[in-house]
């Protein structure tokens, strides 16, 4: 049976391994032992085989080296030195890939501190008046978290700041949905730093009522950024519009001008409902003011729906709403829908009885009277003290 010499260490090992079990190394095959040539007792002895043997003549003869199995070894082995190397970088979080790792583990425990410290220029970022949705209450319940994260193979890009930079995907979960995500890891040259890997969120449709994200408030801003994750919106009731509420993750979107690629999350609500009672109240306060509008004296009474253009001077009017018309609300109306107020409408029925003195051109003394027909136009809104009811 043939043995193995190992070429590093000189151990022989059994011929059906093909690694020395004390170092490791690859190994080379050489024959048996040739038995000796008879000789007379003169003769020297014959020297033990081995591989750095070669004679020009003589009795002995040594196979030759096996290189190419060497050599395949060698290189089978550095391949896997190389994987182990990489892999270990990246668990190490020596890799972009290890850090869109670490950054998306830190979001799905809800800590912010971590995420924020594997930024670039992480502490303008920490303005927590500036970027509200920046903070732990934002990832206060696990719902608004990104879960199940799977991060793919870098790519280089020349994109980077400030240095080299890579585009690594990311794939996870939120609000039961799949966001598929890049974010830009660059070499700071202090180690791997994420480059704002962060969502845009904008609120459209709110109508004037306050607004929260996750629980934490927007105040008067309807853009905010915002960690990767599930987003649930609500635009809070009052007195004129009834609570409104959605759920949005990140979508892709591109740059018109630059093309650049940015991840946003659009909130915008539908159309909202009117705030129980707010209907009756409006018809009420509207009612109210056809009413005020009948006390007044003049020719064109200051927001009233009715008026008249008299051919004269020193005019005065009676007037008498002989029909009421039926008041409704327009929240959908598309003139007032960025506004926070709602549109009046009528069923087009008011009408109002006139009766008008005055002293037309030539200095003579008029009276007449007559019908009218009149719609209302106008908005109602909602104050600190109640709905409040305009009319044009």
């Amino acid at each position: 049976m043939e043995s193995v010499l190992c070429f590093r260490c000189g151990g022989d090992v059994p011929a059906d391994q093909q690694w020395c079990g004390c170092c490791a190394a690859p190994v080379v095959t050489v024959p048996a032992p040739i038995p000796p040539v008879p000789t007379s007792p003169a003769a020297p002895a014959a020297p033990l085989p081995g591989p750095s043997l070669t004679f020009a003549s003589g009795p002995f003869s040594v196979r030759p080296k096996r290189t190419a199995p060497i050599i395949a070894a060698v290189a089978v082995l550095a391949l896997v030195a190389g994987v182990l190397a990489l892999g270990a970088a990246r668990y190490a979080g020596n890799s972009p890939e290890a850090v869109a790792e670490d950054y998306f583990d830190a979001l799905a425990h809800g800590d912010v501190t971590a995420a924020l410290g594997l930024m670039a220029a992480a502490d303008m970022f920490r303005d927590t008046a500036r970027y509200p949705l920046l903070t732990g209450a934002a990832l206060a319940e696990e719902r608004y978290r990104p879960r199940d994260p799977r991060v793919g193979d870098a790519t280089e890009t020349a994109a980077g700041i400030g240095g080299r930079g890579w585009r690594v995907p990311v794939s996870y979960r939120a609000a039961d949905r799949t966001v598929d995500q890049n974010v830009l890891v660059i070499d700071s040259g202090g180690g791997y730093r994420l480059q704002a890997p962060l969502v845009l969120l904008g609120v459209d449709g709110e109508r004037g009522r306050a607004v929260t994200v996750n629980g934490v408030a927007l105040g008067r801003s309807r853009n905010a950024y915002a960690f990767p994750g599930a987003y649930e919106v609500v635009a809070a009731g009052n007195t004129l519009l009834a609570e409104s509420r959605l759920t949005t993750v990140a979508q892709r979107a591109e740059v018109p001008v630059t093309g650049q690629t940015v991840y946003l999350a659009p909130a915008r609500f539908d159309v909202p409902q009117l705030a129980g009672g707010a209907q009756e109240n409006i018809r009420g306060q509207a009612l109210t003011a056809l009413d005020r509008c009948a006390t007044s004296t003049e020719a064109q009474p200051a927001g009233c729906p009715f008026g008249l253009n008299i051919p004269g001077t020193g005019a005065t009017v009676r007037w008498t709403i002989t029909a009421y018309p039926v008041v409704s609300v327009r929240s959908d109306s598309s003139f007032w829908f960025t506004s926070s107020a709602v549109q009046l409408a009528d069923d087009g029925t008011g009408r109002v009885h006139w009766s008008a003195r005055y002293t037309d051109y030539t200095g003579a003394a008029k009276a007449q009277s007559g019908d009218s027909a009149f719609r209302i136009y106008g908005s109602a809104q909602a104050t600190p003290n109640g709905i409040q009811v305009s009319l044009t």
